[in-house]
């Protein structure tokens, strides 16, 4: 099955078709464990069976299912943020809990709609743990993105523990370009010395080991739009079939 050609409608109507029919479904082998296309119109590919929820923490801030843009399909999750909030670094998140994961791989198309100046940076994936007795939720590993001066973006991955903080970008820098939807996937391992392997549209970005690991059992998967400012602001990010599953799925979504 060929790739799907991204879908963008902001602003204005493209002429340009998807190569797959809109109701056609991505080719998933029997290692898929989750996947959400949001062509149901709602979150509850996300939050069914109460395995997931939203995290909202300014009355201005939005998570919800759009048909102004979308990867395959007609639709996508659409996540606002006002960003311009003082000495605050925060925003919309939607999360899924994958359960307890010793190995697996996380991924999501993303799309920026314009050529944000980000301040300072802008987290859009999350992988975090959860202790199935008390519920606490523990910060881990992030992606995120930071504005460079001709308009598009770097992807940096972070870490929530203070011994590692935030990698030094990869050689060569992995690029992102705004109006174009990409593909994030992301392999973890939290019991095999925390190693964390990134690809950018398929081409791998990061490869890290003797990484923190998870301080919890259960792994749990968030989109985010997180960020202190942006301009021009509110700042939009659309997401777009997210997967977990024991193999890659790559950008031509089957293996």
């Amino acid at each position: 099955m060929s790739a799907a050609r991204p879908r963008l409608l902001w602003g204005c109507v493209l002429t340009a078709a998807c190569t797959l029919g809109c109701s056609e479904e991505l080719a998933l082998g029997s290692d898929l464990l989750w996947t959400a296309d949001h062509e149901s119109g709602d979150l509850g590919q996300w939050t069914a069976g109460d395995s997931g929820g939203t995290r909202l923490p300014s009355p201005d801030s939005s998570v919800e299912v759009s048909t102004q843009a979308a990867h395959r399909g007609s639709r996508a999750l659409k996540l606002v943020n006002p960003a311009a909030w003082d000495n605050q670094d925060e925003g919309p998140e939607l999360f899924h809990e994958a359960g307890a994961l010793d190995d697996a791989y996380y991924s999501a198309w993303f799309l920026l709609p314009e050529p944000y100046r980000l301040q300072p940076h802008m987290t859009l994936v999350r992988l975090r743990s959860r202790d199935p007795g008390s519920g606490e939720l523990y910060n881990g590993e992030e992606l995120q993105l930071r504005s460079l001066s001709d308009g598009s973006f770097v992807l940096m991955v972070f870490s929530n523990n203070s011994g590692f903080l935030l990698e030094p970008v990869a050689d060569a820098a992995p690029s992102i370009q705004a109006g174009r939807w990409f593909q994030l996937e992301a392999r973890y391992e939290p019991q095999a010395a925390g190693r964390l392997r990134v690809w950018l549209d398929g081409e791998l970005s990061y490869d890290l080991g003797n990484r923190p690991g998870a301080a919890a059992a259960e792994l749990v998967l968030s989109v985010c739009n997180v960020a202190e400012q942006s301009s021009p602001a509110p700042l939009t990010l659309f997401v777009d079939d997210a997967a977990i599953s024991l193999s890659r799925v790559s950008p031509d979504g089957h293996w």
